[in-house]
């Protein structure tokens, strides 16, 4: 092969894979390499069930195709190998050589794009659900007021103490219900962004020494990997910080329960196609982690995992993001970890 032939290969926006006819590797390209993790210095060494991991639904493809020579194609395969997963556009093909014949796997990483169908679902969703909230918190504030205007007023006419810890109760209560349909109400609101440059690096950085105390007391460790060369972005500030304080604290409590760890702050810019057009935010860290079940309603309001948790903030830092043009993934396994990555859009023209 040529180097104008691997200079193709390796700048194409999909991963090739070939195996002999005895499935031995002989070629991955770039891409190849950097979604499955293997590297050329296994060509020639590693057969295809290994390579793929003892996958059933890629092997009996595969050999679908050597009987048959009809090639195969799954718009929607969800690819896992050496800890990855993502979600691709699957391809088997056989290529008759002479005597001889070649196995070629095709996977187009397609996750991105579930990704943000995924989000423009979430923005339906939160239309939705921001109507409701908006219609029920009205209802709610007005006789909650009457409850505690009234409380306020037996405490002051009667002035027993017996009876004012209980109203104090009511009065704090009333107080603190009000404080969560504020918040409520401003999650269902849509907000013109004010703008102005920020470097993302700068912001994460002030958050983390605002938490470094707390962190430290809970044997937390925080290593950050800042990439020097990011952007300014025009954004909400003090929005982000929002958002990025959110993330520490709850990477913070998932790490309590476990008796101490570590939070990775990774920024970097997402190359798509070789044209970055975000900035990536990754906080990792080695907690609780997340079931399944719970990952699904992560982003609904008033849904905790945490005994005192309002279950606003995450909801809160998804319409920050979405406001910004970004979009917030996470992926958890439970017991080992959480990773959240926030993609903020670098173009100023997708927040004007």
């Amino acid at each position: 092969m040529t180097d104008t032939d691997n200079l193709i290969l390796n700048n194409l926006n999909y991963s090739l894979i070939l195996f002999d006819e005895n499935l031995i590797l002989r070629f991955l390209n770039l891409p190849a390499q950097e979604l499955t993790g293997y590297s050329d210095r296994f060509l020639n060494t590693i057969t295809l069930d290994r390579f793929f991991g003892n996958n059933a639904y890629i092997e009996g493809k595969v050999r679908t195709a050597i009987n048959t020579g009809e090639g195969f194609i799954d718009f929607e395969y969800k690819f896992t190998n050496k800890n990855r997963s993502k979600f691709v556009i699957l391809e088997v093909s056989k290529i008759v050589y002479g005597a001889t014949f070649y196995i070629l796997i095709s996977l187009k990483d397609i996750t991105r794009f579930k990704e943000m169908d995924h989000h423009i679902k979430d923005e339906e969703r939160i239309e939705d659900l921001s109507r409701f909230i908006a219609e029920m918190s009205h209802e709610i504030r007005n006789p909650l007021g009457g409850i505690k205007a009234s409380a306020a007023y037996l405490k002051r006419k009667f002035n027993q103490p017996d009876l004012n810890d209980f109203l104090e109760i009511i009065i704090k209560e009333s107080t603190r219900i009000n404080d969560l349909i504020e918040n409520l109400l401003d999650l269902s609101k849509k907000h013109r962004i004010k703008t102005s440059p920020v470097n993302i690096n700068k912001a994460i950085n002030e958050i983390i020494i605002m938490e470094q105390v707390k962190l430290s007391e809970k044997n937390i460790e925080i290593i950050k990997e800042f990439d020097p060369s990011l952007p300014l972005i025009y954004a909400s500030e003090n929005a982000l910080r929002q958002v990025f304080l959110n993330m520490i604290k709850n990477s913070g409590f998932a790490i309590k329960k476990h008796n101490g760890g570590v939070v990775k702050i990774v920024t970097k810019l997402d190359y798509t196609r070789n044209n970055p057009k975000f900035i990536k935010i990754e906080f990792i860290d080695n907690g609780c982690g997340i079931s399944k079940k719970d990952i699904k309603n992560i982003f609904v309001p008033f849904f905790t995992t945490k005994e005192k948790g309002s279950g606003l903030g995450l909801a809160v830092s998804q319409k920050i993001i979405h406001e910004h043009g970004g979009f917030i993934n996470i992926d958890s396994v439970k017991n080992r970890g959480t990773t959240v990555s926030i993609y903020i859009p670098i173009e100023k023209s997708k927040l004007n």
